[in-house]
């Protein structure tokens, strides 16, 4: 079963994509990150990027690659992933933290096919909410760390075009073959 992961700026439109694949009929695996994050200010939790950065960096993982190994074995129908594991590591590279020896291997272990999509930076469509506090700045920083962690893997990254949804998700359709 092909495994893609749509990865890119925060506020880039991966997750509309992803909805939009979801609707298209694929199996799409949605971002931990955002799951993380509403699950802790609903708890009071801690483990936020903007409060307890290694733990969040940790959950993150985990979440991670909990979606991946969970994700069923489909009649080879292309599976999509908002955002991956890999994200971790680049995140740890934005706030300074080197990630220990499991997750590398557990990068090494668990592989994603070609190519990675990639949402570029668009700041006309980047917004702020209770769960993205972070600025454009930012978006573009944790982007950079996100390319470099995914080429660091082996992966061949293509861009997706700043384009409709609909242009997107038939740019993502027609790359599959």
């Amino acid at each position: 079963m092909p495994k893609f992961v749509i990865t890119g700026a925060s506020g880039g439109g991966k997750s509309t994509l992803i909805k939009s694949l979801s609707a298209a009929g694929y199996t799409c695996a949605p971002e931990a990150g955002r799951q993380i994050v509403a699950e802790q200010l609903a708890s009071n939790g801690t483990a936020l990027p903007w409060a307890d950065k290694a733990a969040f960096m940790n959950l993150l993982f985990a979440r991670s690659i909990a979606a991946f190994d969970q994700i069923a074995e489909t009649a080879g129908q292309s599976v999509f992933f908002d955002r991956s594991f890999i994200e971790a590591i680049a995140y740890g590279e934005v706030i300074g933290r080197q990630p220990p020896r499991f997750m590398l291997e557990a990068v090494a272990e668990r592989r994603f096919d070609n190519p990675v999509f990639v949402c570029p930076p668009w700041e006309a469509i980047f917004a702020r909410d209770a769960e993205r506090r972070h600025d454009f700045n930012f978006a573009i920083r944790d982007y950079e760390a996100n390319l470099a962690a995914y080429s660091a893997a082996g992966y061949d990254l293509l861009e997706i075009p700043r384009a409709s949804i609909a242009e997107r998700r038939a740019f993502v359709i027609n790359m599959l073959g």
